[in-house]
């Protein structure tokens, strides 16, 4: 039986956002998007590669056509109708199993009464490096919530603060960017809380226990370990 630190309970919505983050966040998934393909159109559609950047996407029936288009252009395509239609959650929950390339399962979640999609993460048997890639090379400038800013006013952080950008869109919602050099709207090129660990090639940070909420929770499951560059382990079971 799993430990409930290894898995992660979504919602239908949430399901679909985190899809959508998912298709959004990589580079080209063209082998997933073929394999998705017949779940999402109920086997309308499939696609093929043509060249090394253009999918062919294949309508069938009396009327069939065909489309050209980009690897990202798929994933919005697929993406779009999976908004749009109703599914049962186990049409979901197998989506889901080859999104995040996990087990999954349609269950409910004890505290709310809800059902939805549980998702193992396998983040039990992983093992950090501290090697730094992520605070140094991911794109983590909007990964900033307003509980993250609210815990750092309450702490009194202000040299945290003074390195978060703060832009309000047109309904007034404020959004949150991380790190701005003080000052300037320039972010650094990486984050400025890495401080290098006498161990050689490893580095700890300078803000570990109030942290971004986004950085704890780093990486989400092994597919975004893999996926994001991250050199960390996983221990065989």
């Amino acid at each position: 039986m799993m430990n409930e630190n290894e898995k992660i309970f979504l919602s239908p919505k949430q399901v679909r956002e985190a899809i959508r983050i998912d298709f959004k966040q990589y580079e080209s998934q063209f082998d997933l998007f073929q394999e998705l393909c017949p779940i999402i159109t109920d086997n309308r559609n499939i696609v093929t590669k043509e060249g090394r950047n253009a999918c062919v996407l294949i309508t069938r029936g009396r009327k069939s056509k065909v489309r050209r288009m980009n690897d990202h252009d798929l994933g919005d395509y697929l993406f779009n109708i999976l908004s749009e239609k109703t599914y049962p959650l186990s049409v979901i929950a197998d989506i889901c199993s080859k999104v995040f390339q996990t087990k999954t399962f349609v269950g409910l979640n004890d505290e709310t009464g809800s059902t939805g999609i549980w998702i193992e993460t396998e983040m039990a048997r992983f093992k950090c490096r501290q090697c730094g890639n992520c605070c140094r090379n991911l794109k983590y400038h909007y990964d900033c919530t307003e509980n993250d800013y609210k815990r750092w006013e309450v702490c009194e952080r202000h040299d945290i603060m003074e390195k978060v950008m703060i832009v309000y869109s047109d309904s007034g919602t404020a959004e949150y960017r991380i790190w701005k050099e003080p000052g300037t709207s320039r972010f650094y090129p990486e984050c400025p809380w890495l401080i290098p660990s006498p161990s050689k090639g490893q580095f700890a940070c300078g803000i570990q226990d109030v942290k971004p909420a986004y950085c704890r929770q780093y990486p989400l499951t092994q597919k975004h370990a893999v996926m994001t560059g991250c050199k960390g382990t996983f221990e065989a079971c």
